[in-house]
């Protein structure tokens, strides 16, 4: 016997199949809505019940939550530079990934700016939004909602890196009294759902505060450039409305009938004296 036999036994060999079984091709939506169903599924998954029954599907599914945020940020923030020559300018000395790169293409260049960038803390996301959009996140808008957001991260943290076992640094952060024991974190029903409303009510503002400001740019700051073509303004703000404009809200929306992209426009423009 071998002195490793006394910790465990040897494993068996094994490997992946390929990998191009695990991928399937999709048409995206706006930003929004894929967050929006991302969402729906996980809640529509996380029952009472299930949660009751497993406390490691509530951590499992906060991961998702988090994830579909993540992917939301990193879709208006790659959207809105290649869209707004204002966030170009701010992201001109910022650095790619290369292999983003080859593999988005030329008509995907944006997101290979943020495939090595998490977006698990307001002090990250604060960082992004100034830095390649140049539009910070206004404390009067959304300090409570970062620091809500900044503790689910948090927690994330302590179940991605520790199976749940909250480390002490976060530990720290998040005030937690000491135990005498390690503790784990367990996500019931009711916290889960605490969590994912959370993370919408910063998500559904990141996308209204952007979609504003997208607005005012096409309006004001766009049109003092020379590379600015009004022949185009139109196509350029439906760039706009595809992007932050959520189709799966409207149709339960209250007063919806109002809620159109002509409607918008007209909106903007009388705002900006056009």
């Amino acid at each position: 016997m071998l002195i490793a036999d006394y910790a465990n036994e040897q494993p068996p060999g094994s490997r992946l199949g390929p990998l191009s079984d695990m991928m399937v091709e999709e048409d995206l939506a706006a930003p929004i809505d894929m967050y929006r169903a991302a969402i729906f599924r996980i809640l529509n998954y996380g029952t009472a019940a299930r949660l009751r029954g497993d406390p490691f599907l509530g951590r499992l599914l906060v991961l998702g939550v988090v994830s579909a945020a993540e992917a939301y940020f990193r879709a208006i923030l790659s959207s809105c530079i290649e869209m707004c020559p204002l966030a170009q300018s701010g992201a001109a000395h910022k650095a790619i990934n290369l292999g983003g790169l080859l593999w988005h293409g030329k008509e995907g260049f944006s997101r290979s700016a943020f495939e090595h960038a998490s977006f698990t803390s307001r002090k990250e996301l604060n960082a992004a939004f100034l830095d390649f959009l140049s539009m910070p996140l206004d404390d009067k808008v959304f300090k409570s909602l970062l620091e809500e957001y900044e503790i689910v991260c948090q927690l994330r943290h302590g179940i991605v890196h520790g199976d749940g076992l909250l480390p002490g640094k976060n530990a720290v952060q998040l005030d937690i009294p000491r135990y005498g024991r390690p503790v784990r974190i367990t996500v019931n029903y009711a916290h889960l759902q605490d969590i994912a409303s959370v993370v919408t009510t910063l998500v559904a503002t990141v996308n209204r505060e952007t979609f504003s400001k997208m607005c005012e740019r096409w309006a004001i700051q766009w049109r003092k450039r020379a590379d600015w073509d009004v022949s185009k303004e139109t196509a350029r703000f439906n760039a706009i409305w595809a992007v932050f404009h959520s189709t799966e809200e409207l149709k339960t929306r209250r007063g919806r009938s109002q809620v159109t992209r002509a409607r918008c426009l007209a909106a903007v423009k009388l705002a900006n004296g056009l």
